[in-house]
């Protein structure tokens, strides 16, 4: 018997069109539908960490919030359901001055908003973040899509996963 090893790299060309600043004025923001509830997300490292481990149960996760400024990430399977909980998270102070209108006014605070989206895309976004944003947060609208905004000094990432049927 032997052992033998090899390695084998693997180079992806993607091609990239850098918008002149010129054009910015051209492009916008897109719209995000009235969220039922916004939350602060704990740190980006433990939860990549939490979402490394469960996607290897399942195809895909359970994001639910509240606005008491908890947070569940959950799998459910036949066999198994893991839930890890975020407490004292916090939600953002959205309000009429800054133009961001939230559906949530009329909830009561401990009722839990959820979205299942597919896993790997949560893991996609978790593993490129390189640098540490100074605030992230999540906004849910509830059973159709999750909107994460990662801010770090004057830029800000916005992701859209929509949630599965």
């Amino acid at each position: 018997p032997s052992l033998s090893s090899s390695s084998r790299i693997v180079t992806h060309d993607i091609p990239v069109g850098v918008i002149p600043r010129r054009l910015w004025n051209d492009f916008r923001e897109p719209s995000v539908p009235d969220f039922d509830v916004s939350i602060y997300l704990p740190a980006l490292k433990t939860m990549r960490s939490v979402v490394e481990r469960m996607k290897n149960l399942s195809n895909s996760i359970v994001i639910e919030a509240n606005l008491n400024g908890e947070m569940n990430l959950k799998i459910e399977t036949d066999l198994v359901c893991v839930t890890t909980h975020f407490k004292d998270l916090g939600n953002p102070p959205w309000g009429s001055e800054d133009g961001c209108q939230s559906s949530a006014q009329g909830r009561v605070l401990g009722n839990m908003v959820e979205a299942r989206i597919d896993i790997k895309k949560l893991q996609q976004l978790l593993a490129g973040q390189q640098v540490n944003p100074t605030k992230a947060l999540c906004n849910i609208v509830s059973k159709r899509i999750v909107h994460f905004v990662l801010l770090h000094e004057d830029v800000s990432l916005q992701y859209f996963i929509p949630a599965l049927a």
